[in-house]
């Protein structure tokens, strides 16, 4: 274009209105564009002291916003103008510099959205959103559209584009192309806003999720910039910093720290200036060796109770101290969430947890309701199984301690109840129950059915046809199995409410039989098989999914809050109408994928977060499982077959069969045995004798590998027989 500066440049490509933000005072933003018929309006803190004008930006001068306290969050802001939301092709781009990174809260450098109040959400906006890394993440609300890049740091300058042409979305970051999607339902911000919220710089529109750092030179456009044009108003800008010798200056000063004894923790600050910067902690007025970063971190006891630390930053221009913060270590135990009385079904597994904090190590003795200890339960969590009439109003209740108190939580009772629906376990169920499930839906209901019967635990679900339909007696695709499954349409779903039993907080295996009825189409055409997941306010999903993804290919998502997680994809297309055995296991620490009985992908998570808690930063800083009066806890969702809990994305359209549950890793064995609807017998020697091992089925045996077989009369695993005489084989007879 041959533009010598960056004003020049942006301008050559027609925006519509161009906030460069040079302003040194006053609150009016003023309109750059040819037009300038968009002037906009700085909305200053209460404290008076945020937006900065003035500081160090492109081509000379940027704001400043601040979250620093509730006193100092500010922002920009134009009118309700309809040229800005037009249901037509758009762009816009923006310099953004944040200061920080929130474990909690989403930050928003701009915005056009309506607000979650609205009957139909409409218009876009950028997050950046919490914990580290952290990532900036394009939105079009009424769409699926979430265009996501990671690697966001602070106290760096990041270019952020984004464009919509009608059809697709796309969203580039420092002149690159992070990724396209299909806007499909977008709504601009001119449907079903009542409150005429308006675009915001430093905000999401609707006057939330404020932003805490730098801001400059935004422009809208009402066409489609071209890759070309993104890349060189990048370059252009790159080259037209202003260069300022800045102080230090403290931006996000340091708190005060309550812990228990044997924790980490962390004091940390953020601080802006030209760099480099440096730093030095102290504690009380001593320097503390080593410590010259941002952060200051160790394992706390209690005799730091009462100490305090600040920390000295310096550059070549000057320095400034933090404010001092006080460290407060407690040796007591305190009980997050208290154990919850429970109803199961004779037969079934049942759990109670105690979710507790405290002085480290802690450790646990559960007692029954006379105070004996129960053998071997010293975990925070009790399982039980088999449950039986006679344990109808058992109590419970669990001691903790630590190396400084002790404490005992409140009793909790477990009330069983008569199975009301029984379910024989005949042919594919025999090799199921053998190996332990605490759930297992056989989806064999007949015609009208509204009751998705649990044949093994006390979790039952409901058929919810919504906008669907389902279809009873599918014929099944289990190896020699003539028990029905059930096809869903259209958004029907079986949802079984949540409970701790099928959403384990460890080791944990799920399976099922799915037979998709048709490839997925690409954009976001994600269907959701099966899921157990939640999305709790501010903090994002936690659980898992299984998606048919828009590459038709079959994907398990554990996630741990934030949308961040491991994925792990099988690279095989899916085949329409095809039966696929799927089983999902976790170790506590592997995840694998599992198609048709072989692993398809593997991988790691260390922070991931079963559903029903919630990711740390979240619900008052601590994680929680149990139901709590008067309902569920934040941070639990139902688990669902055929679609997920809020609706995402697309339903499932196909049949599935036989889902269950075990709160334990299946081993590769186990699941082979699943997927061919079958069962091994173990041989071991020991001196004169075999012993035979086998989960299921009536022991055979013949004189010949070929037979005839005829049942071992009495036989039950373990089956010990000498060595002597004839030779014999042995097999299992399942059916």
């Amino acid at each position: 274009m041959g533009a010598a500066d960056y004003p020049s440049t942006v301008l050559a490509d027609h925006p519509i209105a161009y906030y460069r933000m040079e302003e040194t005072s006053g609150t009016t933003v003023n309109d750059s564009s040819a037009s300038g018929q968009f002037p906009a309006t700085y909305n200053p803190s209460t404290d008076g002291m945020y937006p900065k004008l003035g500081q160090p930006g492109i081509d000379t001068n940027s704001i400043q916003l601040s979250t620093a306290s509730a006193n100092s969050t500010s922002f920009a802001y134009a009118g309700y103008y309809p040229e800005f939301n037009q249901q037509a092709p758009f762009s816009f781009e923006i310099w953004a510099r944040p200061a920080s990174l929130d474990s909690a809260n989403y930050r928003c450098p701009v915005g056009n959205f309506s607000g979650w109040a609205t009957p139909t959400q409409s218009g876009w906006y950028v997050y950046q959103t919490p914990g580290s890394p952290s990532t900036f993440a394009f939105i079009m609300a009424g769409s699926s559209v979430w265009i996501a890049y990671s690697g966001v740091t602070p106290a760096n300058w990041f270019y952020l584009v984004g464009t919509y042409d009608g059809t697709n979305a796309s969203f580039y970051v420092n002149g690159q192309l992070v990724g396209t999607q299909t806007a499909a339902g977008y709504e601009a911000n001119s449907v079903n806003n009542p409150y005429n919220y308006s675009l915001g710089i430093g905000e999401r529109g609707d006057i939330s999720q404020f932003f805490d750092g730098n801001l400059d030179e935004f422009a809208y456009y009402t066409n489609v910039l071209t890759a070309t044009q993104v890349l060189t108003h990048y370059q252009v800008g790159t080259n037209s910093f202003r260069v300022a010798t800045v102080p230090p200056s403290i931006v996000k000063d340091v708190v005060s720290v309550n812990a228990y004894a044997g924790h980490p923790v962390e004091f940390s600050v953020q601080a802006d200036g030209t760099d480099p910067l440096a730093y030095q902690w102290y504690k009380g007025t001593t320097p503390v060796n080593g410590e010259t970063n941002k952060t200051l971190s160790f394992t706390c006891v209690p005799s730091d109770d009462g100490t305090t630390y600040y920390v000295h930053v310096s550059n070549g221009v000057g320095a400034t101290n933090s404010s001092t913060a006080t460290l407060s270590v407690s040796t007591g135990i305190q009980i997050d969430a208290p154990l919850t009385s429970i109803t199961r079904n004779v037969g079934s597994s049942a759990a109670f947890e105690i979710v507790a904090e405290g002085a480290l190590p802690l450790s646990y003795q559960w007692r029954n309701g006379d105070n004996s200890p129960i053998p071997g339960a010293t975990n925070s969590m009790l399982w039980l199984s088999n449950v039986q009439l006679t344990n109808d109003g058992a109590s419970c209740y669990v001691t903790i301690s630590n190396p400084y108190t002790s404490t005992n939580s409140d009793p909790a009772t477990l009330n069983v109840q008569p199975r009301a629906v029984i379910v024989p376990a005949e042919k594919y169920a025999q090799v199921v129950e053998a190996d332990g499930p605490v759930a297992y839906w056989r989806l064999d209901e007949t015609s009208g059915s509204t009751q998705a019967v649990d044949a093994i635990g006390s979790f039952d679900g409901s058929y919810d046809v919504g906008t669907g339909s389902f279809s009873y007696g599918v014929a099944p695709g289990i190896p020699n199995e003539t028990d029905v499954a059930v096809g869903l349409t259209n958004g029907a779903m079986i949802t079984i409410p949540y409970a701790i039993e099928i959403n384990p907080p460890g080791a944990f295996t799920v399976e099922g039989w799915f037979q998709p009825a048709s490839a997925t189409t690409g954009g976001n055409d994600y269907r959701t098989a099966i899921s157990s997941m939640s999305n709790p306010y501010g903090v994002g999903p936690t659980g898992w999914l299984v998606y048919q993804t828009a590459g038709n290919n079959w994907a398990w998502w554990p996630y741990n809050g934030y949308w961040n997680g491991v994925q792990l994809t099988d690279s095989d297309s899916i085949v329409p109408n095809e039966w696929y055995y799927l089983a999902l296991t976790y170790d506590g620490t592997t995840f694998t994928l599992y198609v048709n009985g072989v692993a398809k992908a593997s991988g790691t998570d260390n922070a991931f977060v079963q559903n029903g808690n919630v990711p740390s930063g979240g619900a008052a800083d601590y994680n929680y499982n149990y139901s709590t009066t008067p309902g569920l806890p934040a941070g639990s969702g139902s688990f669902v077959l055929g679609w997920r809990m809020d609706n995402g994305f697309n339903p499932f359209l196909g049949a599935i069969d036989d889902v269950a549950v075990y709160n334990k890793a299946l081993t590769p064995m186990q699941i082979q045995n699943h997927f061919l609807n079958t069962t091994h017998l173990t041989i071991t020697s020991s001196g004169n004798n075999v012993i035979i091992v086998w989960p299921t089925g009536t022991l055979q045996s013949a004189t010949d590998v070929n037979g005839p077989y005829t049942d071992v009369s009495g036989a039950t695993s373990p089956y010990t027989n000498s060595v002597s005489g004839t030779q014999q084989f042995y097999r299992v007879q399942l059916q």
